[in-house]
């Protein structure tokens, strides 16, 4: 019983830590993004790229996703992840909070 509990509060701050960082990089990206532009480049810049670009990974999450047709209910299903520099570094960061808090 108190793996599975272990295990569950792992997730949870795995999962808390990934929405965190890819908040969190999507809004540094758009300052960046607007720094970029008052220095006189572009929006698209090399440092917010760095930050915003993600590796995108679709199971079925499209539109020609997994479909259940049963006539009268159509169901479609899908996974997608997106992984990106902040999300990576705000799940680091869970860890370490979780590795305290537990100690």
């Amino acid at each position: 019983m108190e793996r599975n509990k272990n295990l569950g509060l792992i997730l949870l701050f795995v999962v808390i830590g990934l929405i965190i960082g890819g908040v969190l990089g999507e809004s540094l990206g758009y300052i960046l993004g607007k720094f970029g532009e008052m220095s006189g480049g572009s929006f698209d810049n090399t440092i917010r790229n760095f930050f915003v670009k993600s590796l995108d990974i679709n199971l079925g999450y499209n539109e020609n996703g997994w479909a259940v047709d049963l006539y009268l209910i159509k169901a479609r299903f899908g996974l997608g992840f997106k992984f990106n520099v902040c999300s990576l570094l705000g799940m680091g960061l869970s860890f370490y909070i979780l590795k305290w808090w537990r100690s």
